[in-house]
């Protein structure tokens, strides 16, 4: 029923991500009320993913998000009602499932087929701006890992389309190459973010590998959440993987 729901088998285990709108939401949940706070987003995504994955084994973890860079690891030590602020989550454990929550933002997915490592990310202009994506590569690399092993896919995000900004932000993004940046009218651009970290990463990690998952933008797909479309839910975008 997911649109965007993937599985891949590796050596260690295997890995599992996606992202839940609307339709898998109201699906599994008969409540249709969205949180107001940090705490109570925190409570609502832990429950919802558990009860997708109900295997006792499972563990949760999400964040209060901030549109920024911050990246925290969940370790064996670190338990479900803990929720640092931040907008990356990175495990080399399995059996934790990590979760961003977004609207229009950009969910990024990275996993390695060879070493045991799986990340989400929260990626909005703010964040790709301040490279979130990089800061994870290279605390991967960091590892000892190698760049042929680590994959990248992007889940559901609102394209350039149907994400008009003006020159303050758009000036942030100049000469990353075609399709991220195009003038419609005096001081008003149409940025499409996805394709900006695509860009920055590809020119900053040569060998790293790329899943070219073909996503409708959420500001036109009935199945997602936007903020753009003055919508109040989150679209659930989850990664773990199972030894």
């Amino acid at each position: 029923m997911n649109h965007f729901m993937k599985q891949v088998d590796t050596v260690y285990g295997r890995i599992r991500y996606g992202t839940l709108g609307k339709t898998e939401q109201k699906y599994l949940f008969e409540d249709t009320m969205f949180p107001n706070t940090p705490g109570d987003w925190s409570v609502y995504t832990n429950e919802k993913l558990r009860n997708l994955f109900p295997n006792p084994s499972l563990s949760t973890h999400s964040l209060e998000q901030v549109h920024g860079s911050k990246i925290f690891e969940i370790t064996n030590e670190v338990t479900s009602d803990e929720c640092p602020i931040g907008d990356g989550l990175y495990t080399k454990s399995g059996n934790k499932i990590l979760i961003v929550r977004t609207a229009d933002c950009v969910p990024v997915f990275l996993f390695s087929k060879k070493n045991p490592f799986v990340s989400v990310l929260h990626s909005g202009w703010k964040g790709t701006k301040l490279g979130v994506t990089e800061k994870m590569i290279q605390i991967y690399l960091e590892f000892g890992y190698t760049l042929s092993d680590l994959y990248l896919d992007l889940g559901p995000y609102i394209k350039g389309n149907d994400y008009e900004v003006r020159e303050d932000v758009a000036s942030e993004f100049v000469g990353l190459g075609d399709g991220i940046l195009k003038q419609k009218a005096v001081g008003t651009y149409d940025l499409d973010v996805g394709n900006a970290i695509l860009s920055r990463v590809k020119t900053n990690f040569s060998g790293l590998q790329f899943v070219n998952s073909e996503t409708k933008s959420v500001f036109q797909n009935p199945e997602y959440f936007s903020h753009r479309a003055k919508e109040f839910g989150r679209n659930l975008n989850f990664i773990f993987w199972e030894p």
